[in-house]
């Protein structure tokens, strides 16, 4: 395996489905690129209070924040890896298989699956901890990227460079492809003066493979 490159901050919330299919377009990416990924929290819950949201928002968010604090509680652990397991768990399970990722049941299928304890599942209803632990990452990605921003949002040079929500895709582009929209985006986003490109959505999440997990 060739050497690693670069490193990236990914912030994600597992309930978003534009953020489920750029993180399997990142992951491609950092496969053929040699990026280390750095999967970071980031509640749309949290970034959102106070908003006038549809209750179907409301009920989506808070399962997601719930899905963070055991991510959390995985990372303290398990480290990114571990993260980056559960994550692709939950997201499979919300996004392929329609699962309430705030259920204790999901979360530990989620955790099982990724050969950790299920006891760990607890942290969902532990405020308390981890909320603190969400807080941090979300104030780093907010100090890079702004606050009128969501997920999914990354971050360049480990944390160290630009930060830019987006890109959102369906379906994303993969291979080859995938390479030459991620050159774009970093062209784009190492810009100062850059900030936005943005068109009309004229279709709604489209997956790619379920992950085997």
């Amino acid at each position: 395996m060739s050497e690693v490159k670069d490193q990236v901050d990914f912030y994600w919330d597992v309930v978003c489905p534009w953020c489920w299919i750029t993180s399997r377009w990142m992951e491609d990416v950092a496969s053929q690129k040699s990026i280390e990924v750095n999967w970071k929290f980031f509640s749309l819950k949290k970034i959102n209070e106070g908003r006038d949201l549809p209750e179907r928002f409301k009920i989506s968010h808070a399962q997601g924040l719930r899905a963070l604090r055991v991510a959390a509680a995985v990372r303290e652990t398990y480290g990114n890896e571990g993260v980056r397991k559960l994550y692709a768990a939950l997201g499979a399970r919300k996004h392929h298989d329609e699962a309430d990722v705030g259920e204790t049941s999901t979360l530990e299928a989620a955790l099982q699956s990724c050969g950790f304890p299920t006891d760990l599942a607890a942290a969902a209803d532990d405020e308390a901890k981890w909320d603190a632990v969400i807080d941090r990452d979300m104030d780093a990605a907010k100090a890079k990227a702004g606050t009128d921003v969501g997920v999914p949002l990354i971050v360049l040079d480990g944390g160290e460079g630009p930060g830019f929500f987006g890109p959102v895709l369906s379906p994303a582009p993969t291979g080859d492809e995938a390479v030459k929209m991620w050159n774009a985006m970093v062209a784009a986003g190492r810009v100062p003066g850059f900030f936005e490109f943005k068109r009309s959505r004229d279709v709604g999440p489209i997956f790619g493979e379920r992950p085997q997990v």
